[in-house]
């Protein structure tokens, strides 16, 4: 990955100063996801950036510095500019991050074929359905490095669905895996948004109106399987350095 040409900790420190800290050290870290952690520890911190942002434009990094220091001194709500939004959402930005989203991803199988399940068929009976716009930049495949009895997970600035092997199998009906396929695709097709809680809002409203719900809410759960698909953006991790 290509990095811009300044100095990530002079950008963090220049932030830090405009809520107290004067000690402020900030470097890339090779995450698996978009995320970001910090430690700190009073008028000191140090901040870990994923390495998908080497190639972040100055004022995108200064925007996403000054936000980060006001969400852990002023508040969890504060909200990412429209210059990093703009930057994240880019047709660009997906092009060029999904294959080395995918790298990072051991577990993910490529190809939609399981040895019972096609991902893309079901996918195209969503969107034949009309339940989903068809989103030619989307990847889906079969994620055996998902740790849980889950339908899998989704990554909605990568626009990456992982799903389960669970729901690989033949006793799990074709309704019920494009219900789950669903429910972590539609996060994608709903896009970022900086207000994390309005959007989970629209999801849940969304996913009210799935036809036959409850039947296959049922289904799945008798095999185990939840449906609390987990989107993959901007994950924040704070550890207190006392």
């Amino acid at each position: 990955m290509e990095t811009q040409d300044y100095d990530i900790s002079e950008i963090f420190a220049k932030a830090g100063e405009k809520y107290g800290y004067d000690n402020v050290e900030a470097e890339y870290a090779d995450f698996d996801e978009l995320k970001m952690k910090w430690m700190r520890h009073g008028t000191w911190a140090r901040f870990f950036v994923s390495d998908f942002m080497r190639d972040a434009p100055r004022e995108v990094m200064e925007s996403m510095a000054e936000t980060l220091l006001a969400k852990i001194c002023c508040s969890a709500e504060t909200e990412y500019s429209e210059a990093v939004c703009r930057w994240l959402t880019a047709e660009e930005f997906v092009r060029s991050k999904q294959p080395v989203y995918l790298s990072k991803k051991e577990g993910m199988v490529a190809g939609s074929e399981g040895r019972f399940k096609d991902l893309g068929t079901s996918y195209r009976r969503l969107v034949d359905a009309g339940m989903l716009k068809e989103d030619p930049m989307l990847y889906i495949g079969w994620d055996y490095s998902y740790p849980e009895r889950g339908a899998g997970r989704a990554s909605v600035l990568m626009r990456v669905v992982g799903v389960s092997p669970e729901l690989d199998s033949e006793g799990i009906s074709d309704r019920a895996l494009d219900y789950a396929l669903y429910s972590l695709a539609l996060h994608v097709s709903l896009g970022f948004a900086p207000c994390r809680r309005s959007r989970d809002t629209d999801y849940e409203e969304i996913m009210g109106r799935y036809p036959d719900r409850d039947a296959v809410v049922e289904e799945l759960a008798e095999r185990g399987i939840s449906l609390r698909g987990v989107p993959r953006a901007l994950t924040r991790r704070i550890t207190v350095r006392r």
